[in-house]
Formats: structure tokens, C-alpha cells, sequence
């Protein structure tokens, strides 16, 4: 009786998760008229796309695709930059994939106490971000680089300073990401979170960032 429960729910988590990736989630943002606008967050496939036979020679081909794939199913990125970071930034916090990503923004549309963080700088923000998202630069929360900044950071995210140090009950669910698994600005940004004593169970970490949704045909906005 218990493994067809369990079965059932696995079953229930699944199908969950496919009319998220199909379906997609909606949001609304501000775009950098100030206007009001929605969208849907799910993977964009061209018609011509839908035709590329899946086959090693057209997926891993010399130059990772075959040159005869039409030119807008591929995505180009640099791929010799950065440090690559490990799975786990801490066992305490969850490293996410774009599914769980989904639903945590799915979520956050009706709790004001979940946040997705873009950690990156504010020009690579204002370039294009994953919908949504607010921007808390990582040199922010740096609280001796940036001392004003760092305390208009902790107001988002429910920290309130204190005469003895920092008051977490009211801190957000974080979810952190930035440019990529070669990325070290969200890395950071959880350091400098913990190094205050920001609950690590709070903290969630999208490892592979901007690049990896790119990848997978997700849409990215330019934010006002």
C-alpha cells in the first residue's frame, strides 16, 4: 500500500513538473518604459527547430552542432571564462535546475517572502535577466565596500540591524544566481550572507545561471 502511495505521488511530482516546463509560469514585469508587461516563462522552440532530427551528428557534432542546424537553434557562448564551481555550494543549500527554478518563481507569485536574486552587477542586469528577478549586485552586500547599499540590501530581504548585530526572523527565501557555473558573484553573495549569519536554510542557489537558462531556449527580459 505504501509503494503505491509513493508511486502515485512521484507520479503527481512528475506530471507537475512537465506542465510547468510546456505550460510555463506567467509574470508580470516593468519593462524600461515603466510599462507593465507579461510573460511567459517557457522553453521558445522555432518552427524550423521542431525539425532537427535528434542524432549525434546534429547534437554533438564538431563544433557541439552540425553546421546545416539552422542558425537560430543554436545558442553561442563562451566557454573558457571564469572558475567552475562545485555542485554544492554548502550542504545546508539547495543548488537548484531550471524545473525547480520554475516553480520557485511559480511560488514566489503569491509569497511576497520569496526572492529571485540576480547577484550579477547592475549592467549585466539591465543587459537581460531572468524574469522576475530583483538585482542585488553581490559588491552590495559587501558591507565594508558598499555600507549604505548593504543596508538598502538587507531591507529587501527582511533583515532588520539591530544594536546587537542583525535580526533574521523576518528574512526572505532566497533563490541567488548569476552568470553561469564558471559564475563566482553568486558565490558570494551567499558567503557574505552567512558570514552575517543569514539562515544557510533560506538560501537557494540556481548554479547554472544565465547561461544554462540561455541554453535550454528559456526567455530572458531587460528589466527597467
Amino acid at each position: 500500500m505504501k509503494k503505491i502511495i509513493l508511486t502515485s505521488l512521484l507520479t503527481s511530482l512528475l506530471l507537475s513538473a512537465s506542465d510547468l516546463q510546456s505550460i510555463g509560469v506567467e509574470v508580470t514585469y516593468t519593462d524600461s518604459n515603466d510599462d507593465e508587461k507579461n510573460i511567459v516563462i517557457k522553453r521558445e522552440t522555432p518552427d524550423n527547430c521542431k525539425s532537427v532530427k535528434f542524432s549525434p551528428k546534429n547534437i554533438l557534432g564538431g563544433n557541439l552542432v552540425d553546421e546545416k542546424v539552422p542558425q537560430n537553434c543554436k545558442k553561442t557562448f563562451i566557454t573558457y571564462l571564469g572558475k567552475i564551481s562545485p555542485i554544492k555550494f554548502s550542504p545546508n543549500i539547495e543548488t537548484y535546475g531550471e524545473v525547480e527554478v520554475l516553480d520557485f518563481i511559480d511560488k514566489a507569485k503569491d509569497d511576497e517572502n520569496m526572492l529571485l536574486v540576480d547577484s550579477r552587477t547592475v549592467d549585466w542586469f539591465l543587459e537581460s535577466t531572468i524574469p522576475s528577478a530583483i538585482n542585488i549586485p553581490f559588491i552590495y552586500l559587501n558591507k565594508g565596500q558598499y555600507p549604505d547599499d548593504f543596508l538598502d540590501a538587507l531591507e529587501t530581504i527582511g533583515v532588520e540591524v539591530t544594536k546587537d548585530g542583525y535580526d533574521f526572523a523576518n528574512a526572505k527565501e532566497l533563490l541567488l544566481f548569476c552568470n553561469g557555473v564558471w559564475c563566482g558573484q553568486s558565490p558570494l553573495s551567499m558567503k557574505n550572507l552567512i558570514s552575517i549569519g543569514y539562515p544557510e536554510e533560506k538560501l537557494k542557489w540556481y548554479r547554472g545561471g544565465i547561461q544554462s537558462w540561455l541554453s535550454l531556449g528559456l526567455p530572458v527580459i531587460k528589466p527597467n
